[in-house]
């Protein structure tokens, strides 16, 4: 380390021209950053609908459902992994602001005031003093250039986790609430058919009284009875666990959101398509993919920083102290000059530039997994929703034929033309179309709110990470 003092008019001349060489050799330690880049395909292998930019902020008013809305309306403002999110956003503007610190002076004072005989005279002095310093930390080598670059990538990410994390509780919320539509659905549709099994019951029951029936047959309609009752209890289980789920998510109590919900209402059903376009828009605006460059970026600038602590730090700092005694008059003194330090043998610097380096590494291959993966979601997501269609048009072909051969079974049976076997296998076969109806319904919602979100980024409309630089001043400036 080599500390020099010098008159002040020179060390002013010679402290600009070293601001001035480091401002030059900053310039040569900073990071040629180039974003990752990925082979997309031209189409999705199966067919996918336009890309419609209103439709994807908001793909949950596709099903035009209030409560829908409010549910997601109220995991926004009261979601507790949202809420962390965002409080790691605010721990992330902290890190930029003090990153952009360190391109500042740092500037201090201090003051003193004695009174006493110091020498046994019975002289009494007071003696008053105060200090100013002032220390600068120049950027020769672009360490703290790097490491502005580096946290405000870091803030950029912080801020897509919000996305992120907002994303994935809008799927959940619609998600639960779309499965207890269904149970509601479904709980209707068997306590239906309990009614109609139930009156199969007593005309069989009357049937058997008069000896025109045999009592198999009566056995035979206790049993459909109690098969459709027994249904009930796991139905009544998946709605309260739906609920749950739905209460965790907006931070509810759950006895409220029951109060909401079981006042009923239809199964979710989207009312237009939804929204993809080709594999470079629909990937390209996904918060996770957006996210997993930045921390990217945020590893490459740390290889900078990792890089700058091979070479030397210099710092300029000064102070000045005047001093007053009573009686004796005052003085002051001043001191200005560079402090060099150079780093000569330290593994330290070569194990740190290791994990930097595999970091950047990690890094990258986790973007090129993201983009993989948020590619294999919307294909899967399309797969499914392109087929939902005619799933449910050849469900509902089911219920109306199923539908018919009850009424003819049950008008047979009521002439004596056949078994009440058949119109016990006919009723089953209502019901289990009924419900297959009800899941292929259910299974279409679910399937939009996949495809949606695999597409529609965070719903909230567009907002495009700040670059790291703007981070910072942004960040610095609150």
């Amino acid at each position: 380390m080599i500390r020099t003092s010098f008159p002040l008019r020179h060390a002013v001349r010679n402290g600009t021209a070293l601001v001035l060489v480091a401002a030059v050799l900053a310039g040569c330690g900073a990071v040629d950053y180039t974003p990752p880049t990925a082979e997309l395909p031209a189409s999705f292998s199966a067919d996918a609908p336009a890309r419609d930019a209103t439709r994807n902020q908001q793909w949950w008013a596709a099903f035009n459902d209030a409560q829908l809305n409010q549910m997601i309306q109220l995991g926004l403002a009261r979601n507790l992994d949202v809420a962390q999110s965002i409080e790691a956003v605010n721990e992330a503007r902290a890190n930029a602001r003090l990153a952009g610190a360190a391109d500042t002076p740092v500037i201090s004072t201090s003051a003193s005031a004695t009174r006493g005989d110091s020498d046994g005279t019975g002289v009494v002095t007071t003696q008053t003093s105060g200090t100013a310093e002032v220390s600068w930390m120049i950027d020769l080598f672009g360490r703290n250039a790097n490491r502005r670059a580096q946290a405000g990538a870091e803030l950029d990410s912080a801020y897509l986790s919000v996305d992120v994390a907002r994303l994935t509780m809008m799927s959940a919320i619609a998600n639960a609430y779309i499965d207890a539509r269904y149970y509601q659905e479904a709980m209707a549709l068997t306590r239906q058919s309990i009614e109609s099994r139930q009156k199969s019951l007593e005309l069989t029951q009357a049937q058997v009284e008069y000896g025109s029936a045999p009592r198999l047959d009566l056995v035979q309609a206790q049993q459909l009875v109690a098969q459709a009752q027994a249904q009930l209890p796991a139905l009544e289980v998946g709605f309260d666990q739906s609920v749950n789920s739905l209460a965790t998510l907006t931070n509810q109590r759950t006895a409220v959101l029951k109060g909401m919900m079981v006042r009923g209402a239809p199964q979710p059903r989207p009312r237009y398509s939804a929204s993809v376009g080709v594999p470079a828009e629909a990937i390209r605006n996904r918060p996770d993919v957006i996210a997993a460059e930045r921390d990217y970026a945020a590893a490459v600038y740390g290889i900078g920083v990792a890089k700058a602590a091979f070479y030397p730090s210099l710092s300029l700092s000064g102070s000045i102290t005047p001093i007053d005694v009573s009686g004796s008059g005052s003085v002051k003194t001043w001191s200005f000059g560079p402090t060099l330090s150079l780093p000569i043998f330290n593994q330290t610097n070569n194990a740190n530039l290791s994990i930097t380096e595999s970091r950047a590494r990690q890094q990258n291959l986790n973007w090129n997994a993201t983009v993989l993966d948020a590619i294999e979601e919307v294909e899967n997501a399309l797969a499914a929703y392109n087929r939902d269609g005619r799933n449910i048009a050849a469900q509902r072909r089911l219920v109306e034929t199923a539908q018919e051969t009850v009424d003819l079974a049950r008008t047979s049976f009521e002439i004596g033309d056949t078994q009440f076997f058949t119109v016990l296998d006919a009723e089953r076969t209502l019901l289990d179309a009924r419900t297959s109806l009800a899941q292929a319904v259910r299974q279409q919602a679910s399937n939009f709110v996949a495809l949606s979100v695999a597409t529609a980024g965070s719903g909230l409309g567009p907002r495009a990470p700040a670059t790291s630089e703007a981070s910072v001043q942004t960040a610095a400036a609150n």
